[in-house]
C-alpha cells in the first residue's frame, strides 16, 4: 500500500493575514457590541455587492439590509469610500480563511478533491462581491489604489498557505506556481463567465475534470512535462 505524504502543519491565520486590516475589530473606547455591529455591516454589504452590483452598494443601501440607522452607519462608515475600502479587507479576508479551511479537508494523497471544494466556494456572494470589486477597480483609480495592494496581499498569503500545507510531492516539483496559477484563475474565470452558451454541463464537467488531473500528483506532472519544460536552474516553487 502506498504510504501517503506528511502534510506540513498549518501557519497561524493570524500571522498571515495580520497584513490585510480587519475592519471588524474594536478601537480603544468601542463597546464590544461594536464588532457585531460591523460583522453585520460587512455581511450586508458583500449581499449588496453581489446581489445589486458595486453602483448599487451605498451606505444607505447597506444600512437598511443591516437594518441600521444612518447614523449608526455613519458612525462606523462616515463614507461610502470608507465602507468599500473595508469590504475590500473583508472579503479578501474571509476568502483567505476560506482557502486555509478547504485545504484542511483534503486527504494528503488525494488533491483532486480540492477541486469540488474550491468550485463550491467560486458559487457563493463572497465571491460575487469580490468580482464585482475586481471589475470596478480596473476603471476606478482611487478603488484600484486599495484593492491592488489589498489582493497582492492576498495572494502572498495564498501562497504561503499552499507551501505550508501542500505535500512535499507539490511544493518541490518545478512545475508548482504554474499548477496553482491554472487551477485557480481557470476555475475563476469559469466562474466569472457565468455561463457557457452550448453544452453548458458536459463543457464545465470536462474542465472540472480537467482540473482534477492537474491536481492529482502523477496525472498532473505527466500534464506539465507535455506543456513545459523544466526550469534549468532555481529551486522549485520559487518565484
Amino acid at each position: 500500500m502506498r504510504r501517503s505524504r506528511a502534510r506540513r502543519e498549518l501557519p497561524d491565520l493570524t500571522k498571515i493575514t495580520l497584513r490585510l486590516p480587519d475592519p471588524t475589530r474594536i478601537e480603544e473606547g468601542e463597546l464590544s457590541k461594536s464588532t457585531h455591529t460591523r460583522k453585520r455591516i460587512m455581511d450586508s454589504a458583500v449581499n449588496c455587492l453581489a446581489e445589486t452590483g458595486y453602483a448599487g452598494t451605498t451606505t444607505t443601501t447597506v444600512a437598511e439590509r443591516a437594518e441600521l440607522t444612518r447614523t449608526a452607519m455613519l458612525y462606523h462608515f462616515p463614507s461610502r469610500m470608507q465602507l468599500i475600502e473595508a469590504v475590500i479587507y473583508y472579503v479578501l479576508r474571509e476568502r483567505l480563511q476560506l482557502y486555509i479551511d478547504e485545504v484542511k479537508t483534503i486527504k494528503s494523497d488525494d488533491w483532486s478533491t480540492i477541486v469540488d471544494v474550491a468550485w463550491g466556494q467560486l458559487q457563493t456572494n463572497l465571491f460575487r462581491a469580490f468580482s464585482e470589486l475586481l471589475m470596478a477597480a480596473r476603471t476606478d483609480p482611487d478603488l484600484q489604489a486599495i484593492f491592488g495592494p489589498a489582493l497582492a496581499e492576498y495572494d502572498r498569503g495564498r501562497r504561503e498557505v499552499a507551501l505550508a500545507t501542500y505535500p512535499e510531492g507539490y511544493i518541490d516539483s518545478p512545475w508548482f506556481n504554474l499548477r496553482r496559477d491554472v487551477f485557480r484563475f481557470l476555475l475563476e474565470g469559469l466562474a466569472l463567465q457565468g455561463g457557457l452558451s452550448y453544452s453548458a454541463e458536459k463543457r464545465k464537467d470536462d474542465i472540472l475534470g480537467f482540473l482534477k488531473a492537474l491536481a492529482s500528483r502523477k496525472e498532473g506532472e505527466t500534464l506539465m512535462n507535455v506543456v513545459v519544460s523544466p526550469p534549468r536552474r532555481g529551486k522549485p516553487g520559487t518565484k
